[in-house]
């Protein structure tokens, strides 16, 4: 599905990390196993598979490298106001 170590955008504008597949522990569901990048505090979290699907899109590492480069307070404000939006609609 996904190589360890790939990097993506969130429709809201954040970087993840994908780290492994995995199974939820009582029904087998496929889950995802990814880290936040950028702005966000690093964090690893498990998910269902399925919220990937049309939310996420592959970038190369460079991309990322830039972005943490960026104005993380600006970022964090643009990914809020996505958020929100996205919510809202």
């Amino acid at each position: 599905m996904f190589a360890a170590g790939q990097h993506f955008r969130h429709m809201d504008g954040g970087f993840y990390r994908f780290i492994a597949e995995a199974r939820h522990s009582e029904d087998l569901s496929p889950m995802i196993v990814y880290q936040h990048l950028w702005p966000f505090d690093p964090g690893v979290w498990v998910r269902p598979a399925g919220e990937w699907a049309g939310r996420f899109t592959p970038v190369e590492e460079n991309v990322v490298i830039r972005g943490m480069q960026g104005d993380r307070t600006a970022a964090q404000a643009a990914v809020e106001i996505a958020r929100n939006t996205r919510r809202a609609g």
